[in-house]
């Protein structure tokens, strides 16, 4: 309810930034357009021959960053909060503009999902916190698993038979919170990027192809963003976009360093990167080595050491994929995450034992032996009875 009551203001300063951050992404892009190599934005996005696949058209070549980008770590960072709130609210005002409005009528429930909100509903940083918690749990923690799950499996193809890579490959695809080495990942990822293709049966691709469209869903909804109604070409745009923004973001903070950040800053940069969570509630120096961590494995150098965005999706997603996240004890994980017949019988048989045997035992005995005498008096009144019939 207090969500609803601050909509209006919300939503007023929400419309108020358009002007302000467009201007900054104007800067942006206009800076990037005239200082990057000729080959990054002639690429777009092609789709293959084959009907189920579609590209991020070489993608190295499409993220770039820009040393002397006139824009400080500050208004950036505030240009990419911005972003993740368009992106928050462009499904409520594309049911909205489809509809005429109606979906206005259901203001009330969409407040109550604080995960969709954008961070104009937020002022305190304790709110903020909240918010991010439960971001965290309703988008990247629900999608994890899957995104994880499949970018992992289609990387297979490429380090199939090496070796070497099997403990840096295992420690972003098994979903716990092992160890991460992100020099000995960044090595896979650029022999990955270095082999180019694999043949998979009746598929022939290279390390930027994605299947179908399932894995840019996947990858948009554990990244946060939208995909319904959105075709593969925009959302391989959308992605693309996101980490050439991570990526110049990472520039700016290394240019400034890190002491010009504070704790709740730092966090935020963490977050907003998939290497921590906010439930974990991380001390500074916690972050600023996964930080670095992610620095070292994300660094935009030249083309050849390229890391495909596939491993940083893995290495994100292995974050936020701890089987525990939610349990103080991990015999509560032996419980099924989904009740079925089989389930209900094993617990309905598990209670009547622990019944029988508990502090009624005694009554459960007497009450049992009471229904064999029964049962045993039925069984001969009605042996008597056929007797009689001549049966």
């Amino acid at each position: 309810m207090a969500h609803l009551m601050r909509a209006p203001g919300a939503l007023a300063a929400f419309a108020g930034n358009v002007g302000k951050y467009r201007a900054l992404g104007a800067a942006y892009r206009n800076h990037l357009q005239n200082n990057a190599p000729k080959t990054h934005e002639e690429q777009t996005t092609q789709v293959f021959s084959k009907y189920h696949q579609s590209s991020f058209a070489d993608e190295k070549k499409r993220i770039t960053v820009c040393e002397d980008l006139p824009l400080s770590r500050k208004e950036f960072s505030d240009y990419l909060t911005y972003k993740e709130d368009v992106d928050r609210m462009t499904q409520p005002l594309m049911w909205t503009a489809a509809t005429g409005g109606l979906p206005l009528l259901g203001l009330p429930v969409w407040t109550n999902a604080t995960h969709k909100l954008p961070s104009t509903f937020f002022s305190s940083e304790d709110e903020k916190i909240a918010a991010g918690k439960a971001r965290d749990l309703e988008v990247h923690i629900k999608h994890a698993a899957i995104c994880g799950y499949t970018q992992s499996r289609y990387l297979e193809y490429y380090i199939s038979g090496e070796a070497k890579y099997n403990e840096a490959f295992d420690s972003i695809s098994n979903g716990f919170m092992g160890p991460k080495d992100p020099v000995a990942i960044r090595k896979m990822g650029q022999s990955i990027m270095a082999a180019g293709t694999c043949s998979i049966p009746y598929c022939t691709s290279d390390v930027s192809s994605w299947l179908r469209g399932q894995e840019h869903y996947e990858a948009c909804a554990f990244l946060g963003k939208p995909f319904m109604w959105i075709n593969i070409e925009a959302l391989s745009t959308r992605i693309i976009d996101h980490y050439k923004g991570l990526y110049q973001e990472d520039v700016l903070i290394k240019k400034e360093g890190l002491a010009s950040l504070n704790d709740f800053e730092l966090y935020q940069i963490c977050n907003r990167r998939l290497v921590a969570r906010w439930e974990e509630e991380l001390s500074r120096a916690q972050l600023e080595a996964r930080l670095q961590d992610w620095f070292t494995l994300t660094e935009v150098t030249t083309e050849d050491e390229h890391v495909p965005l596939r491993v940083i999706l893995c290495y994100q997603a292995a974050h936020f994929r701890d089987v525990g996240y939610l349990d103080d004890h991990l015999e509560s994980l032996d419980t099924d995450a989904f009740s079925s017949a089989q389930s209900w019988a094993a617990d309905a048989f598990d209670r009547r034992v622990a019944f029988e045997s508990g502090p009624l035992a005694d009554q459960v005995r007497a009450h049992l032996l009471q229904l064999k005498e029964t049962e045993a008096k039925l069984t001969e009144e009605r042996t008597q009875y056929l007797a009689s019939k001549g049966n």
